[in-house]
């Protein structure tokens, strides 16, 4: 059973405890203000100032004790099956011990198996005896493990006597005379756990109201709900044990599995709730960062969720000063006592500084004695009895420090996951602090957000906008119908001879030259994009005569390219082909309309290169072209011409290879062979893609397999992952899940050793089917990681929802290492998301050894890039074992 509690809670009935052991008074030892008063004035005024709560339990305690004297006593146990009350109070003790606690706030709900125990008591004891085993087997448990307040030891044993005194009179009320422990019987027990459950969160709520505030309607449902749909399932399963017991008590010990499974579900349930919850502080921590103006109110809001966050009485953040400038503290609790920004003794800020860099890296505990004398004392004189600090860190020193202590609830400690959490939460606090100013921090999340939304819909060379981007454009321009929507397709005549000249640098220069050139002959209103590789186009509305409007723009873009481009030391002369498509309002789609400009292009190209062709539906012939290109590809996956080259990703400490990347490629007869660029689009646009899909996802399979069985002997030969990317297309197809589960049948490969790859803007193009085929895929066994993570959307929201199980830090952000600043920040925050995910995180694009070194000392553990192997066929047995 469980019970929710909304603070510095109070103990459920002794089958299933729900609490949570706050700062509350608990005790009637109160500093008295008037000590000085004589005789009764002075009594009276000790009575006032006892705890509200005190009256609550002489209530309770005085209506049980009624009731165990009264109408309790004396009823007989309702079947023939008796069981002495010492077994049953050990049986209640060993339950309240199996707790799963699961906090919110300062609040709790406890998971226990206390229940089974309370249904055999009903059962097969009389009722004094439940009674009293219920009270004396909790009692030992409260007093040698939980330890509470007197005020909360008094209330839960007045609690337990009260609801066990309930249980029984309604079972008895309900119960079948005969004692037959059949369905009458059943329900009568059912019938009395649950209104013994629903008392007890009365009082549990009436509890909080009188030491704090009362407790809300929407949480009193909240409470009931968990209470009654725990209850259900422990009293069914102790239901069930009866019987056993009670039919054939050998067959008693079969109740063992389901019970530890029953628990194990409810620690498994805990785990991943907490889990959901640290994810959600930290989007919230982050969001208070971005949004506070003034590193004060930032501060302040970043205390308060951490007090929420970690259950603490007092939160507390030092950022330290200079030989210019003091010491500052920010403090938050006990209560509602607060300072922003004061001054801090500067002796004890540089001892916290020492013991912070002497110390081991990292958030640790702080448990008495603090420390240096001088510490201790001022962390005593505001009664820290327990804490965890982390360093905020900065480029060159240790600039701050954040405090957290007095913890409350059922456990009173920090703990492992605790203390990374916190170091998380130092690390993001401490990109926003680092020259005592949130404007710099504020700007550099803002400037992050623009940049990955202007990756998501802009090509990353030439800053131009994308292949998304403009077919949205076309079709908002056709959907407004303000006249006619022209497209240039625009492509440049022998551009691949410049890159095997002069190399790929060279081409990207060039790429910027010709876009830059494009910009300076349009007008602000058309739109111009890289659509990929050499390939561009422009958007022009005209509300007269668009082919008019169109054919001039493509006259000026020929002028335009007359005078060569400067090419590093080299001048490059560069000529276009242009074909041009016509279409107004929701005749044509924008799709159809970049294919036709498309074919009219390539018509262009046919006739001599260096000019433009307007499209016209006698140019069909085209369409049949690439038709004839598609056959060529599906012959091509039918003929096995399509071959994997494999790119190794290594631990960046050891070097040692833990996974290839498979990548594919055409070997085509007559073209030799063919990047994925120049082929992938088209497999996409006829939906080839699916056979690609399955050509490569067989082929990286059977390769896995070859690479397991030439293993060395033993646990010490490396198993080696194989990843493989995943399409839209393919993603949405509902037959992925059956088609991976045959293929590895087939193949035999141990599912742990397949990884899909999918990119964030796959992930949000349809988030429910998505989430559903990775969920089937995830539960044959295999993983996912999430490619060039930071270029696209980067919600969190979907971090939390999908299983994924590693992040893949994009090239763009590892290129900007170099530079330091900005860029190591956010691959540090990367990987610190990562850790608190908990999944594995990969650094993509590596091509230099002071890359590998900043992303080790940044924590980073797997690597990928030139630098650290090429892509290329399959490797040699050399290469499984180490990459050099």
């Amino acid at each position: 059973m469980i019970t929710s509690v909304a603070d510095r809670g109070w103990l459920k009935s002794p089958t299933a405890a729900a609490y949570v052991a706050g700062r509350l008074m608990d005790t009637n030892t109160t500093e008295q203000t008037s000590r000085s008063l004589p005789g009764v004035t002075h009594v009276v005024g000790r009575i006032r100032q006892l705890h509200p709560v005190w009256a609550l339990n002489a209530v309770v305690l005085v209506v049980a004790a009624a009731l165990y004297f009264g109408p309790v006593q004396g009823l007989p146990a309702p079947t023939s099956l008796h069981l002495p009350w010492w077994l049953l109070a050990l049986a209640f003790a060993a339950a309240e011990r199996c707790v799963v606690h699961m906090h919110f706030r300062r609040g709790a709900h406890s998971f226990s198996l206390g229940d089974i125990p309370m249904v055999f008591g009903l059962l097969f004891c009389s009722a004094s005896d439940v009674v009293l085993a219920s009270l004396i087997g909790s009692a030992v448990i409260l007093v040698f493990d939980r330890r509470l307040p007197p005020i909360k030891f008094v209330f839960n044993l007045a609690q337990f006597s009260l609801t066990a005194c309930i249980a029984v009179l309604m079972l008895h009320a309900v119960a079948p005379a005969n004692g037959s422990l059949g369905p009458q019987m059943w329900i009568a027990v059912l019938l009395a756990k649950q209104v013994s459950g629903l008392l007890t969160v009365l009082l549990i709520a009436a509890a909080i109201s009188l030491s704090e505030e009362p407790v809300r309607p929407a949480m009193m449902l909240h409470m009931f709900w968990m209470d009654g749909m725990v209850t259900l399932s422990n009293t069914t399963l102790g239901l069930c044990g009866a019987v056993l017991a009670y039919k054939d008590p050998a067959a008693l010990p079969l109740l063992v599995v389901p019970s530890l499974t029953l628990y194990a579900a409810y620690r498994a349930y805990g785990s991943e709730r907490e889990r959901h919850k640290r994810l959600e502080f930290l989007y919230e921590a982050n969001r208070t960062l971005v949004h506070s103006r003034e590193i004060a109110n930032a501060l302040e809001g970043l205390l308060l969720r951490s007090l929420d966050a970690f259950r603490a009485e007092m939160a507390e953040i030092i950022l330290f000063g200079s030989d210019q400038n003091p010491s500052l503290r920010t403090l938050l609790g006990p209560g509602t006592f607060r300072e922003l920004m004061e001054p801090v003794d500067g002796e004890v800020a540089d001892e916290m500084r020492a013991l912070l860099e002497q110390g081991a890296p990292g958030a640790f505990t702080l448990n008495p004695p603090f420390g240096t004398p001088r510490l201790q004392q001022y962390l005593e004189a505001r009664g820290v009895t327990h804490a965890m600090v982390a360093p905020l860190p900065g480029e060159e020193r240790v600039i701050g420090a954040i405090i957290l202590a007095n913890r409350f609830g059922v456990v009173r400690s920090f703990d492992r996951e605790d203390l990374r959490l916190l170091d998380t939460l130092a690390n993001n606090a401490s990109v926003a602090l680092q020259y005592d100013r949130l404007e710099q921090a504020v700007l550099q999340l803002s400037v992050l957000q623009e940049q990955l939304h202007h990756q998501a819909y802009h090509d990353p060379l030439t800053g131009l906008a994308n292949r998304t981007l403009f077919t949205d454009k076309v079709r908002e321009a056709l959907n407004a119908s303000r006249g006619e929507v022209a497209v240039l397709f625009i492509d440049l005549d022998d551009f691949k001879t410049v890159n095997d000249s002069l190399g790929h640098s060279a081409g990207d220069e060039l790429l910027m030259s010709v876009a830059a050139r494009l910009r300076a002959c349009l007008r602000p209103e058309d739109v111009v994009a890289r659509l990929g590789g050499d390939e561009f186009a422009v958007m022009v509305e005209d509300g007269g005569n668009a082919e008019d409007a169109s054919t001039g723009v493509a006259r000026r873009i020929m002028d335009a390219f007359v005078m060569p481009l400067a090419v590093g030391s080299e001048s490059v002369a560069v000529y276009v082909s242009v074909g041009i498509a016509i279409g107004a309002g929701r005749d044509a789609t924008s799709e159809e309309l970049i294919r036709d400009a498309d074919v009219a292009m390539y018509k262009a190209k046919s006739a001599g290169k260096n000019r433009f062709q307007v499209f016209h539906p006698s140019m069909g012939a085209a369409v049949l072209e690439r038709h004839g290109l598609k056959e060529e590809l599906r012959l091509a996956i039918e003929r096995e011409q399509l071959t994997l080259y494999f790119q190794p990703i290594v631990t960046l400490d050891t070097g040692e290879l833990v996974a290839e990347e498979a990548l594919v490629r055409w070997q085509h007869p007559r073209r030799g062979l063919v990047a994925p660029n120049d082929f992938l689009p088209l497999a996409e646009e006829t939906g080839l893609i699916l056979s690609v899909g399955q050509y490569v996802l067989e082929a990286a399979c059977h390769q896995a397999k070859a690479w397991q069985l030439g293993r060395p002997p033993g646990p010490g030969g490396p198993e080696v992952a194989v990843h493989v990317n995943l399409s839209a297309i393919e993603l949405r197809d509902r037959q992925l899940p059956g088609r991976v589960r045959e293929t590895l049948a087939q193949t035999g490969v141990d599912p742990r050793m397949l990884v899909f790859e999918v990119t964030e803007t796959l992930l949000l193009e349809d988030a429910v089917h998505v989430t559903k085929t990775i969920t089937d895929l995830r539960e044959l066994g295999v993983r996912f990681a999430l490619d060039d993570f930071g270029t696209g959307y980067s919600s969190l929201s979907y971090l939390h929802t999908l299983p994924l199980d590693m992040l893949k830090i994009a090239k763009s952000f590892v290129d900007g290492l170099s530079r330091g600043g900005r860029e190591a920040s956010f691959v540090r925050m990367i990987i610190e998301l990562a850790r608190t995910l908990g999944v594995g995180v990969v650094a993509e694009g590596i091509e230099t050894p002071e890359q590998v070194a900043a992303l080790a000392a940044l924590g980073c553990d797997l690597g990928q890039g030139f630098y650290l192997g090429r892509p290329r066929p399959v490797r040699d047995e050399l290469h499984l074992q180490r990459v050099a």
